[in-house]
């Protein structure tokens, strides 16, 4: 019943607005590890979509504070937030790190892992969308579990590069970047996955 109340709906603009700078991003950030060229360039894109990333924050908690009528949770609206504004960290403080740790090239599993991280935010752009309307329950759980699966695959793909890096060890110094930005890339993964949980969360409060 309490969706039947109006609700201030500005907060589904921006969180569309934060959907749409996730999923051009997760665009540049996949970019940047694939073709792994004009990384200064690439990770200064990334650096200012992060940016208007934290200024969409900084705007959404100021409505929080301004709103008698949420269309969810005060709570959730501000976990979803601030955990959405974390996949953003993550994803700009790895592509720093691709940029000034200046390996020859990224391996196979870096790409690996930056695929699934796109196809994270693809989904959590979606949910982002659906949770306008709350119709399509269904669709939103679907993404959800969808996320999920991914964050296993990101796991498993982290540990086999873990265990493959002390048993073939490379160069000490090129090991500690590889571990680091292995790390980043599953943590980008894992804030995908905190984002997840909170909206299912919202959806079963909202069912």
């Amino acid at each position: 019943m309490r969706f039947l109340i109006p609700r201030e709906m500005k907060f589904f603009d921006m969180f569309d607005q934060v959907a749409v700078i996730l999923i051009r991003a997760s665009d540049k950030f996949l970019a940047m590890v694939t073709q792994f060229d004009r990384l200064a360039e690439r990770s200064y894109e990334l650096r200012q979509e992060e940016r208007a990333c934290d200024d969409l924050v900084e705007q959404i908690i100021t409505a929080l504070d301004q709103s008698f009528v949420t269309p969810f949770d005060r709570e959730d609206i501000h976990n979803l937030t601030t955990k959405l504004d974390d996949v953003l960290d993550n994803m700009e403080e790895t592509a720093h790190r691709f940029e000034i740790f200046r390996i020859e090239k990224p391996p196979s599993e870096a790409i690996v892992l930056a695929r699934i991280i796109k196809d994270c935010c693809t989904h959590v752009a979606d949910t982002l969308r659906l949770l306008r309307s709350m119709k399509n329950v269904e669709e939103i759980q679907k993404r959800l579990r969808e996320i999920g699966r991914l964050e296993n695959e990101a796991d498993r793909v982290y540990r086999d590069c873990d265990g493959d890096l002390f048993a073939n060890p490379p160069d000490i110094l090129l090991l500690i970047k590889l571990r680091e930005l292995y790390g980043w890339m599953e943590e980008t993964v894992d804030a995908c996955k905190d984002v997840a949980l909170i909206i299912s969360e919202i959806v079963i409060k909202g069912s």
